[in-house]
C-alpha cells in the first residue's frame, strides 16, 4: 500500500507533468535523413597501429639487414612537369639552369689540372713529408695559382680587344655606307640641277608673220 501511495503522489505532483525536450532526430524522419547524409566529423585514423609481434619482427630484420632507406620523392622540377597557369610556347625549350657555382675545367688546361691534382693529394702527402717538402709543394701550388690568374687576365684582355675590334669594324662599315649614300644623293641632286638648266636654255621658236 505505501508503494502505491507514493506513485499516486508522484502523478499528482505538477513538476512531473512538465514538457520534456526531445531531439528532432528521434521524432522527425526528415531531420534524421538529413543527418544521415552529412559526413562524419571525426574520420577513422588510416594509420595502421603495429602489433607487438610486428614490432619485434621489424626490429629483428633491422638488426640483421639494417634499416631500409625510405623511397625518394621526386619534385616537380626534377620530373620536368610544366608549371600550371603559364603559357607554354610550342617548340621553345627553356634552358635548364645548371648547378650554381659549378665551374668546368677545359680538358687541355694543364695548369689548372696539375694544381687540382696537387691540392687533392694534400691529405695523402701530409702523412710522410718533411717541412721542406711541404713548403715546396705549397710554393708550387701558389705558383700554379698565379699562372692561372695571369692566364685568366690575358683571356679577359683578349676578349675585350676582340670586342673593341668588332665594334670598330662595325662603325667603319656604317661610316662607309653613310658616305656612299651621301655621294649618291649629291650626284642625283647635281643631275637634277643640270636638267633644269638645259630646259631653261633651250630657245623657243620665234613666230613670224608674213604680209602678202
Amino acid at each position: 500500500m505505501p508503494r502505491n501511495k507514493t506513485q499516486a503522489a508522484k502523478k499528482k505532483n505538477p513538476e512531473n507533468f512538465r514538457r520534456s525536450v526531445e531531439s528532432d532526430v528521434f521524432t522527425d524522419s526528415e531531420a534524421r535523413n538529413r543527418l544521415a547524409s552529412q559526413p562524419k566529423k571525426t574520420a577513422k585514423s588510416k594509420v595502421h597501429k603495429q602489433s607487438h609481434l610486428e614490432v619485434k619482427k621489424e626490429q629483428r630484420s633491422v638488426r640483421l639487414y639494417g634499416k631500409k632507406k625510405p623511397l625518394r620523392e621526386y619534385t616537380e622540377k626534377e620530373l620536368h612537369i610544366p608549371v600550371l597557369n603559364r603559357a607554354i610556347v610550342p617548340g621553345v625549350v627553356p634552358k635548364a639552369r645548371g648547378k650554381k657555382g659549378k665551374k668546368f675545367v677545359d680538358d687541355h688546361d694543364s695548369v689548372v689540372l696539375t694544381r687540382l691534382v696537387k691540392q687533392i693529394n694534400d691529405k695523402k702527402d701530409l702523412l710522410n713529408e718533411s717541412k721542406l717538402e711541404k713548403s715546396q709543394r705549397i710554393e708550387e701550388i701558389r705558383e700554379l695559382k698565379k699562372q692561372e690568374i695571369e692566364k685568366k687576365e690575358e683571356l679577359k684582355k683578349q676578349k675585350l680587344d676582340d670586342k673593341k675590334q668588332q665594334i670598330k669594324s662595325k662603325a667603319n662599315t656604317a661610316r662607309a655606307i653613310r658616305r656612299r649614300n651621301a655621294r649618291e644623293l649629291a650626284r642625283k641632286a647635281k643631275e637634277n640641277a643640270d636638267e633644269k638648266l638645259t630646259t631653261r636654255n633651250i630657245k623657243k621658236p620665234i613666230k613670224s608673220v608674213s604680209f602678202a
